[in-house]
């Protein structure tokens, strides 16, 4: 029966893999998108012992070990990789993109919500939100621009032209950077993170107007991933197959012959 337990748990693995896989084929034009990746983990082994009685009532006696039970897999957990994906030029002065660490925040509609996709607009209030409509965050507030010529330095101030043509800062887009080996960020869904944990890392970022970060999920990677897990699959499933098929000789056929 160890057979069928551990070519079940490795399908199970091999299918969460394959989910994980299809999300990030679907977000691979998605803005700013951080691929996921499974990290699989085995169950401890367990000593398997043999008891010999001391007596034919077999009562007491000791123990002797004669080796260990086979063990089974299963999904540890999901790691997002926050390695920087592609910047994709748009010319728009409303799309900025971030080089380096740090996140955009978002005012969403009970908790600060973190994006790395900067393509924002302007709402009929004025305010810079996002593609939801959620206000972005400046230092000193909810953003509010008078049109969409705006410009941007590398270190996220916002600036527009005047009346006059003098340049008339705004704000500055507060980028909130984390010490990613410390702080877990979760997905919130809609290309958002979400974390109970404050900014607290280096703040070694720059803002580049008229870019779009692109996905960092690679199609020839999730590809090749794709085929490995295909493969794994079908190994564990022919096993539990042929440990099917042991166990019905062994119930009709040797069962009968006794």
């Amino acid at each position: 029966m160890r057979g069928l337990y551990l070519s079940e748990g490795a399908m199970l693995v091999q299918q969460a893999q394959l989910q994980n896989i299809s999300n990030n084929l679907a977000n691979l034009r998605t803005n700013g998108f951080k691929r996921d990746q499974n990290v699989e983990t085995s169950f401890a082994e367990w000593m398997v012992h043999e008891l010999h009685p001391e007596n034919e009532q077999g009562r007491g006696g000791q123990l002797r070990p004669i080796g260990s039970k086979a063990h089974n897999v299963a999904t540890q957990e999901t790691v997002t990789s926050f390695a920087q994906g592609p910047l994709d030029v748009t010319d728009r002065n409303l799309d900025f993109a971030l080089v380096g660490d740090g996140f955009f925040q978002v005012d969403g509609e009970e908790e600060i919500l973190y994006t790395r996709n900067g393509r924002f607009e302007l709402d009929e209030d004025g305010t810079l939100v996002s593609v939801e409509g959620y206000p972005v965050l400046g230092e000193g507030g909810p953003i509010e621009l008078n049109s969409e010529e705006v410009y941007a330095h590398s270190d996220g101030t916002l600036y527009e032209i005047g009346e006059d043509g003098e340049t008339v800062e705004i704000d500055t887009l507060d980028i909130a950077v984390f010490d990613l080996g410390e702080t877990r960020l979760e997905k919130h869904g809609e290309n958002y993170f979400i974390t109970d944990d404050a900014p607290d890392g280096e703040e070694e970022f720059e803002v580049v107007q008229g870019f779009l970060e692109g996905s960092n999920a690679n199609l020839a990677r999730e590809m090749t991933d794709m085929m490995k897990v295909r493969r794994s699959y079908e190994a564990a499933q022919k096993i539990m197959i042929t440990y099917d098929q042991i166990l019905d000789r062994a119930a009709n056929e040797l069962g009968a012959s006794v």
